[in-house]
């Protein structure tokens, strides 16, 4: 046997085709391997981010609460402190001494620039209020019930307690209050001092730093009690959150009422109810932040990604499918080029035996004519080109020109779920050179900042542009301001629309996509 024809033979035996057939399904389950390895990944990825960008929200949510704590007890230390000075001897010389139209122009005007005090009351022995804030004569109120009275009561030594939220007997609102004894020279109990803090307020304070839908805020007393939330749930208020393993809010010692929470506990325990939460103590206070948001948030950008990793497998499926079929078509050409070869092979050797047998039998020559077989022509396996995968266009870039950090923290934010690309600057004049370095799509120009404020940058930049003959840059001034003359201001400055502070996120999402698709 000749080798070519043993190598023909050795083809046609082991058919490579069968291999392929193997190889392809190989293929397919390291690609799905490999997508489902992806999209492990990256859903870790946007849950870390995720777990960052809450934890940064929640610190700054919990540092604003305990600066609007600081200012009612104040308030409250202010108040406790005149009263005591007074020295009242007994109940009835405590009433004499507080129930004056002067000592009520004295609350009125210790909580006029505190804006979360919403009443301050002074509460006679008996429970009944003695004066309050709101007006003169205070009318007949009993607040005997109360939490903080009982306790006052009791503890002669107890500092400062914080209430569950009732709703106000004076005007029906939610309201929380910190509270003080007032004791006499015997340190018997007189009354007490309170500061009543409007859960309104928190409200509408978790409202402004809300970062889209499907986001939610609350803040927590040390039993779990629900002080405020947004969005509200009146029928939450005063209840406490016993889903108990939620997490756990632990008091140290009888008087400090310090916390300690076990936040990755708590994190991952959100988790399990589809919610991923940022939870931050407030210092300083038995309170606690937690601000959480659905899957359908957290996990917004990592569904879009794995849409499009889908798409791109389809693509790459489908690239592969048809490269194997290609290279089965060849191989079955092959195969039958390699069967063709051998059958012509065994028809040239059966001729020569032949011409053999008749020159023996004759003696005579016998011209042979070789037998020329042609060797198929093998065409090489065609590649087949995989379709890319799919890309998403990349986010609109913004310059955000702002000098306050919380600010700044709190539109990249706002803004991060949009897939926005944010660059920040601290004044108009680092904002020019980020705009000279940089190509941008839309600029958000704070108007009051130091160095350059935003009137002069817009104005730098509009002659910039006249000069190079630049397209016009969009700007979007973000101003306190809300009069006309700050309006005309902006205009004349070549800023193209305003933004009053504070704003939602929705409204600013609403006015950078509506300048974004013009």
């Amino acid at each position: 046997m000749t080798a070519r024809q043993a190598v023909l033979r050795l083809a046609h035996r082991y058919r490579p085709r069968s291999t392929a057939a193997v190889v392809g399904p190989v293929l397919v389950g390291l690609l799905a391997l490999c997508i489902v390895v992806s999209g492990v990944l990256l859903h870790r990825e946007a849950v870390d981010n995720w777990k960052q960008d809450l934890s940064k929200l929640s610190l700054l949510l919990a540092e604003n609460t305990a600066q609007s704590m600081t200012a009612a007890r104040l308030v409250l230390d202010s108040v406790s402190n005149d009263i005591q000075a007074a020295a009242p001897a007994d109940a009835a010389a405590l009433a004499a001494a507080v129930g004056t139209p002067a000592t009520h122009q004295m609350l009125r005007h210790k909580i006029g620039g505190v804006p979360q005090v919403d009443v301050v009351s002074i509460v006679g022995s008996d429970a009944s209020v003695l004066t309050f804030s709101r007006a003169y004569p205070a009318p007949p109120i009993r607040l005997d019930e109360r939490d903080y009275f009982e306790y006052h009561r009791r503890h002669p030594d107890g500092g400062m307690h914080l209430s569950a939220p009732v709703q106000n007997k004076g005007n029906g609102a939610w309201t929380f209050y910190i509270s003080r004894r007032i004791s006499g020279p015997d340190g018997s109990f007189l009354g007490v001092v309170l500061v009543g803090l409007s859960c309104d307020f928190f409200s509408k304070f978790f409202q402004n730093a809300s970062i889209g839908e499907h986001t939610a805020f609350s803040l927590y007393r040390s039993d779990y009690t629900l002080l405020a939330r947004w969005p509200a749930v009146p029928a939450m208020m005063g209840k406490r959150n016993l889903t108990g393993s939620t997490y756990r809010l632990l008091e140290q010692g009888k008087t400090h009422g310090v916390l300690q929470v076990d936040l990755p506990r708590a994190a991952e325990q959100w988790r399990t109810v589809g919610r991923l939460a940022g939870i931050r103590l407030v210092r300083d206070y038995p309170l606690a932040i937690n601000v959480t948001v659905t899957d359908e948030v957290y996990l917004a950008g990592w569904r879009r990604m794995l849409r499009t990793m889908g798409g791109a497998a389809v693509v790459s499926l489908l690239g592969l499918g048809l490269a194997i079929a290609l290279i089965m078509a060849l191989l079955r050409r092959q195969e039958r080029d390699a069967a063709m070869a051998l059958a012509l092979q065994a028809r040239a050797e059966a001729a020569y035996a032949a011409m053999a047998v008749m020159r023996q039998e004759v003696h005579a020559p016998i011209a042979c004519m070789a037998a020329h077989v042609p060797e198929p022509e093998i065409a090489p396996p065609s590649a087949s080109a995989s379709a890319p995968a799919p890309t998403l266009a990349p986010g609109a870039r913004i310059l955000l020109v702002e000098d306050t950090a919380l600010n700044r923290q709190l539109v990249c934010l706002q803004l991060a779920a949009c897939g926005y690309r944010i660059d920040t600057a601290e004044n108009g004049a680092l904002g020019l050179q980020a705009l000279a370095e940089q190509q941008y799509d839309l600029v958000l120009m704070d108007c009051m900042m130091p160095v350059m404020d935003g009137y002069q940058a817009c104005q730098a930049l509009r002659a910039r542009e006249t000069a190079s003959g630049a397209a016009r840059l969009p700007v979007i001034a973000l101003t306190a301001g809300v009069t006309e003359d700050d309006r005309q201001r902006c205009v004349a400055a070549g800023m193209d629309d305003y933004l009053s502070k504070p704003f939602t996120a929705t409204q600013l999402r609403a006015m950078v996509e509506r300048w974004l698709t013009r």
